[in-house]
């Protein structure tokens, strides 16, 4: 028996390793090798290691878009911008007390506003020769100041107490006493200035006559402008005060930083009074206010739209291709009379 078995395992063992060999063969494990070094069985691609060493690393390649340029550093200020054509009006305040300011003003041969007190000596006489010689005239109406200033706003002023009536009836009454008056603006009234009730009254009454306010600014705390819009009225504000110091040295800076405001802003407004230096400084310094490029108009031609085209574009502006600049313009001198 045992012969037997033995005779069986000889002739079946060769066929038995025949088949494994093609059965390797059928699995794609190469003939002759050991089957731990076969593959393994096919896996899902998620579980197939990241790295493989047999094959080579690839170069990184550069991004088919260019890299965003970094920002500019950021560049100094240039200098003011400066407008086209620019406009500044004078205004004299304080006329009617002689009949020579007007006279001397006149002389002067540059176009500017006044404003005149009603009731004055030479009020009538002075809007009479205004009137003759084409002299734009404002109505330089008395307000209440503040009581600790200790000055007197002379007659026709208007006051915080009186009534929205007695109010209206006033201005009417001074308006009529400068006939011709394209405007009104504040003598004193630092503290009428600030009541949003009594303003309101004051504009019911420009705005009656189809005229503008212009706002003296004689208080920080001024709402003139403000109620003037919201009643619709036209309305612009002071820029410089030529005379607040009766000094030729200071009135020559102010009108020289009056010209600066206009070239910045493209308009500006300066307020002086008919003192003997404010009158000799602008005569001397006419030939420069002519030549410094700043068109000098009476208030009204600011009034409405400022600034407007051709006299309003700044040359950043016609000139965008050459680049923009801009500066911020001083603060306002105020006083508080």
């Amino acid at each position: 028996m045992v012969a037997l078995a033995l005779l069986v395992v000889a002739l079946i063992a060769p066929r038995l390793s025949e088949d494994r060999r093609d059965t390797r063969s059928a699995r794609g494990t190469p003939t002759g090798k050991s089957s731990s070094e076969a593959p393994a069985r096919h896996e899902p691609a998620a579980r197939i290691p990241a790295t493989r060493p047999h094959l080579k690393a690839r170069a990184p390649q550069p991004s088919p878009l260019p890299e965003t340029p970094p920002p500019a550093p950021p560049t100094a200020r240039a200098p003011a911008d400066r407008f086209i054509n620019p406009r500044a009006a004078i205004v004299i305040d304080d006329l009617g007390q002689s009949l020579s300011h007007l006279e001397q003003l006149a002389d002067l041969n540059i176009p500017l506003s006044i404003a005149i007190i009603p009731g004055l000596p030479a009020s009538s006489r002075t809007v009479n020769e205004a009137s003759r010689r084409g002299i734009e005239m404002l109505l330089h109406q008395p307000m209440e100041p503040r009581e600790e200033t200790g000055k007197n706003p002379g007659e026709g002023v208007l006051l915080t107490s009186m009534t929205a009536g007695d109010l209206r009836a006033r201005v009417r009454t001074n308006l009529a006493a400068v006939p011709g008056a394209v405007g009104v603006n504040n003598h004193m009234g630092s503290k009428f200035t600030e009541d949003v009730a009594g303003l309101g009254a004051l504009m019911a009454e420009i705005k009656e006559h189809g005229l503008f306010w212009l706002d003296s600014r004689t208080t920080p705390g001024t709402r003139g402008i403000e109620v003037a819009r919201a009643a619709g009225v036209p309305a612009l504000e002071r820029d410089i005060f030529i005379d607040a110091e009766v000094n030729a040295d200071f009135i020559r800076r102010q009108v020289r930083r009056l010209i600066e405001r206009a070239r910045v802003n493209g308009t500006a407004v300066g307020i002086g009074h008919p003192h003997l230096v404010t009158i000799a400084v602008l005569r001397e310094l006419r030939g420069e206010l002519l030549a410094s490029g700043v068109t000098l108009v009476p208030v009204a031609a600011l009034v409405h739209k400022a600034p407007e085209i051709g006299t309003g574009t700044t040359l950043a502006a016609a000139q965008a291709d050459k680049g923009r600049a801009g500066e911020p313009a001083d603060s306002r001198k105020t006083a508080t009379p």
